[in-house]
């Protein structure tokens, strides 16, 4: 049985995105925490929700620069990521 990772190459992730951690989640959308300390409602995009249901505590994420929305699990984000200063 061949396994997900047989024959692929490694790469180093370096991209800039945009996140706010998950502090509520309603049937529209969820509570995003922002920058600021504020949260903010941000609606669900169509198939967002077609790979992870989403827990408080993941994280909305916004890849730059095409603007692609997406929910990240808390604990891959915060092993993949480290904050940078200012926006």
């Amino acid at each position: 049985m061949t396994e997900p990772t047989d024959g692929l190459a490694a790469y180093q992730s370096i991209k800039r995105v945009l996140a706010g951690e998950i502090t509520e989640i309603v049937e529209a959308g969820a509570y995003v925490r922002n920058a600021d300390g504020t949260s903010i409602l941000r609606l669900w995009e169509p198939n967002m929700l077609a790979r992870h249901t989403p827990s408080v505590g993941d994280f909305w994420v916004v890849y730059e620069p095409d603007g692609y929305q997406s929910i990240s699990p808390r604990a891959p984000f915060l092993a993949g990521y480290v904050p940078l200063a200012g926006p």
